[in-house]
């Protein structure tokens, strides 16, 4: 029997809106799955994007003892500026170190009445000639033993920290998106099963004038397509109005840090095709699987 296409379209319509409480409940049950999958995929992006910002200006900070004699600062100064590997250094002293204190604890009154400027440390700021962390690393191994330097902090430290915290972050979403995407499918293969229990004496009938399976199942198919897209559409209008909220937080704080994290239209757009192929492949599975095994029965 010849597909007619107004009648795929019409069979499908029919369909979508024979069981509406199911229909919605199975679009949301995919919104919900991938959205978790889209943030997480925003996170990975903005993780990406912020070791690409630090890549070629890693530096990292020598700090000194309190009670470093000015001798010990001008060795430790000599020795920066001799270093080969060291393309840039400056000194911050105690009243610069509490301007950056009083930047970053400005919210926090009682933290700042409780530090005076001469309580905090002196550094050296260094950039190094060659970005790549474990060159950086090694390079301030050098200045840790040096007398009066109290300690080495690094840059890549930091961003390594943030990467082993966002990859639980994002593994967590991505499982908790895969659990979400089976209950999905599932939903969707009840879905499907239901309609097509509600229509089994036209099936029959159909199949006794020469119907075949695949004019049969095309219909079924594509109502859970169309379910798992509008489910996915509605993940993408999520993800962007996530990447909008994270766009003005960065605008209305001092987090320009994380500006990577607010993603442009070219970033988003594979996060929304990859969220409009993952539903489109769960509306696929989940109904293909309902009908085969109906048709199989």
């Amino acid at each position: 029997m010849a597909l007619r296409v107004d009648y795929i379209f019409k069979e499908t319509g029919n369909n979508l809106v024979r069981n509406p409480s199911l229909t919605i409940a199975t679009v949301l049950t995919v919104a919900v799955s991938l959205s978790l999958l889209g943030a997480a995929l925003v996170i990975q992006r903005g993780v990406d994007g912020l070791n690409t910002r630090f890549k070629d200006d890693v530096e990292f900070i020598v700090w000194i003892k309190p009670d470093a004699a000015s001798e010990q600062i001008e060795a430790v100064d000599r020795a920066l500026a001799d270093s080969p590997q060291v393309r840039d250094h400056r000194f911050v002293n105690t009243e610069e170190t509490f301007t950056e204190f009083q930047d970053f604890w400005k919210d926090s009154p009682e933290v700042l009445a409780a530090v005076a400027p001469d309580q905090l440390p002196t550094s050296f700021r260094v950039v190094p000639v060659i970005p790549d962390l474990a060159v950086v690393q090694a390079l301030g191994a050098e200045f840790e033993g040096l007398p009066g330097v109290r300690a080495v902090d690094y840059a890549g430290e930091y961003i390594k920290r943030l990467n082993d915290f966002t990859r639980v972050a994002s593994n967590i979403m991505l499982g908790a998106a895969l659990a979400s995407a089976a209950a999905s499918a599932l939903l969707m293969y009840n879905s499907i099963r239901t309609a097509l229990f509600a229509r089994r004496r036209e099936i029959e009938v159909m199949r006794l004038v020469g119907a075949t399976n695949w004019f049969i199942r095309i219909p079924f198919m594509l109502e859970g397509m169309i379910q798992g897209v509008v489910g996915a559409g509605v993940s993408t209008l999520a993800v962007f109005g996530l990447n909008r909220v994270i766009r003005n937080l960065l605008n209305t704080t001092d987090f320009r840090l994380f500006e990577s994290f607010a993603l442009d239209s070219t970033e988003l757009f594979p996060v929304a095709m990859t969220l409009l192929a993952a539903g489109a492949l769960i509306g696929f599975v989940g109904s293909g699987v309902a009908v085969t095994r109906y048709l199989d029965a």
